[in-house]
């Protein structure tokens, strides 16, 4: 009998160990599988998206940019910053075969197409001598040497060295010159409401510019450190001189020359001077313009 019970109180106390080992068992696993699906999983995860995402795309030369995307970075961003009209955003996914927008990450490159992106606001039609282009629309912080065919996009620059000149075309259809030591940054293109801007950093600009319907119409917008030049004309040189200092002369057409507040018309034939945190003097009287050279 006392054997009987010994045994059964041996076997009660197997059975609770072994519940207890058990569930200690259980419990470590579910922790182990937890910790796997917190760390381990997402990273596979990600991985498989980046590899999904790793598209090699073949641009055809010369068709438009490839860019690189930026931390923070969105489809919304890129679309607003790079492409003509950003509802064209499932045009540019299927441009570079990406099916999930999600899986643009930061690092992998992007395609923007020439028929997608932003339109240049000018393009360069000739040069001579050493003329270089900074572009900062890519982001580069590094001149290169000018192409015949060139975009330039909003902030891009343009400088000329001695015995140098360059000449661009407008997307408004006006174009400009250049003549050597001048260097000229885009501010903005033409649009329905705005018209085009040029900002004279020093040197000479010679501006020949699309005739519109309306004389009223503002056409271009000229910019220096020392004034604004709002053009209702066809044809007007501008220089810069080493201290900020502008002149402005008017060969067709009419300026509107405003510095200090103080906003003085400049007629075809005549000229103004515009001093550095000064206003613009009284027009006065020119002698012959030059003559625009051909194209």
């Amino acid at each position: 009998m006392k054997f009987h019970n010994f045994r059964k109180t041996y076997l009660v106390f197997l059975w609770k160990r072994w519940r207890e080992t058990s569930a200690l068992f259980i419990r470590k696993s579910l922790r182990f599988s937890f910790l796997l699906i917190l760390f381990i999983l997402p990273h596979l995860f990600s991985n498989s998206l980046y590899a999904e995402s790793k598209q090699i795309i073949h641009p055809p030369e010369g068709d438009g940019i490839t860019i690189v995307v930026e931390k923070g970075q969105t489809l919304s961003i890129i679309s607003k910053t790079y492409l003509d009209d950003p509802r064209k955003w499932k045009e540019l996914l299927k441009s570079n075969q990406i099916d999930n927008p999600n899986l643009i990450i930061p690092g992998m490159k992007l395609w923007i197409p020439k028929s997608l992106g932003k339109k240049p606001l000018a393009d360069l039609q000739r040069y001579t001598g050493k003329t270089e282009v900074l572009k900062v629309s890519m982001k580069s912080s590094d001149w290169t040497g000018a192409t015949i065919g060139e975009g330039l996009y909003a902030k891009d620059e343009v400088r000329t060295f001695k015995d140098s000149e360059a000449q661009f075309l407008l997307l408004s259809g006006s174009r400009f010159e250049i003549t050597e030591n001048s260097h000229v940054i885009m501010e903005k293109g033409k649009s329905d409401s705005e018209p085009d801007e040029l900002f004279l950093r020093k040197g000479r600009i010679r501006s020949i510019v699309q005739k519109k319907p309306s004389t009223n119409q503002r056409m271009f917008l000229l910019k220096t450190d020392s004034a604004v030049s709002e053009v209702r004309g066809t044809d007007f040189l501008t220089e810069v001189d080493q201290t900020g200092n502008t002149t402005l002369s008017c060969y067709e057409g009419l300026v509107a020359v405003t510095a200090q507040n103080v906003t003085v018309n400049v007629p075809s034939g005549f000229a103004t001077f515009v001093e550095k945190g000064k206003p613009p003097l009284k027009p006065f009287s020119l002698p012959d313009p030059p003559k625009p050279k051909e194209e």
